[in-house]
């Protein structure tokens, strides 16, 4: 190389340097160019955009409406009808107690057989007395306290009651006789009987049958 060549070098150089110096101004502008992220404010505007979403929300959701009070009303309390309407009051039925069978026992009794026997003929007017015999079929005795007592029919002028005599145990019997007259008209004649314990309570019922004629009783 002479010195006549030097220059051209000294000018290449000089262009090479330059061009790397444009390229350094280039690159810089681009990397200035690029926006620097902030975020302080990204966190506001979601802040701002959350909240007016949440506005948009609230504006569309309809008014709710209130929710009605009620107040419990306590049920009538029930009054007693036999007082508001005293004409439609019910009678109480009143329950009379069975008094238990005399002596512990039960009465029961059974006719066996009655003198003069039943259609015996009898003029009318006539006196004539009937004779019952009578078996304690129970279990309790029967006392002097017990009686028989005209229940229905033909009484016939005997008094309303026949009181028992002796005392009956269980398993036997006893006779127990009225008094009557013959009534005046003619025909069959029915007399029906109660036997009562002592506590007044009829337990068994007999009776006699009769015939009244004006002839009478025919002589054998």
């Amino acid at each position: 190389m002479g010195w006549e060549d030097l220059p051209n070098m000294t000018t290449k150089k000089s262009l090479v340097w330059i061009l790397i110096a444009i390229s350094a101004l280039v690159l810089g502008a681009c990397q200035s160019s690029e926006p620097t992220l902030d975020i302080d404010a990204q966190k506001t505007g979601f802040a701002q955009t959350a909240e007016f979403q949440m506005t948009m929300t609230a504006d569309a959701q309809p008014t709710r409406t209130p929710t009605t009070a009620f107040t419990l009303t306590p049920e009538p309390t029930a009054t007693d009808e036999s007082t508001e309407n005293p004409q439609e009051e019910t009678p109480t039925e009143i329950t009379t107690a069975t008094q238990p069978p005399s002596n512990g026992g039960e009465d029961s009794g059974a006719w066996l057989s009655n003198d003069p026997p039943d259609d015996t003929i009898f003029a009318p007017g006539e006196e004539f007395t009937v004779t019952w015999t009578l078996e304690n079929t129970g279990s309790s005795t029967w006392n002097n306290n017990y009686y028989i007592e005209f229940a229905e029919g033909e009484q016939m002028g005997a008094e309303e009651r026949y009181f028992i005599p002796l005392s009956v145990p269980p398993n036997t019997s006893v006779q127990v006789s009225a008094d009557f007259v013959a009534p005046e008209s003619e025909g069959t004649k029915q007399s029906t009987w109660n036997l009562v314990n002592d506590s007044d309570m009829a337990f068994y019922q007999f009776f006699v049958v009769i015939e009244i004629s004006e002839t009478g009783a025919e002589e054998p």
